[in-house]
């Protein structure tokens, strides 16, 4: 993976830098909710991703357990934003519409 890092001052050209990506660290997790939301500071997401269940407690409550919590700049959340636009509309291009009402879910 490349990506292009423009350098600052007059006359600077574009400098190509070499991303490796290591996945030694990673860990695996499955999300069915996500909230976002902005950070204490202005230039901030937050990104919690978890799994919504039902609460054996109370049959009409929902409960959601985080499991990941990020926090990013806003420039990479909208880059990740565009990246999520494209994977889905690839995705629908392929499978059709994800339909996101779950009463019209429920019926097909």
């Amino acid at each position: 993976m490349s990506e292009v890092n423009p350098q600052v001052g007059a006359g600077a050209q574009p400098q190509q830098v070499q991303v490796s990506v290591r996945e030694d660290k990673v860990a695996n997790l499955y999300s069915n909710m996500s909230r976002v939301a902005m950070g204490p500071q202005a230039e901030e997401v937050i990104l919690d991703l978890g799994m919504m269940m039902h609460d054996s407690q109370r049959p009409e409550a929902l409960t959601m357990d985080i499991s990941a919590r990020v926090v990013m700049s806003v420039f990479a959340a909208k880059k990740l934003a565009l990246m999520l636009s494209q994977a889905l509309q690839r995705y629908e291009q392929q499978f059709g519409p994800v339909e996101l009402d779950i009463r019209k879910r429920l019926k097909q």
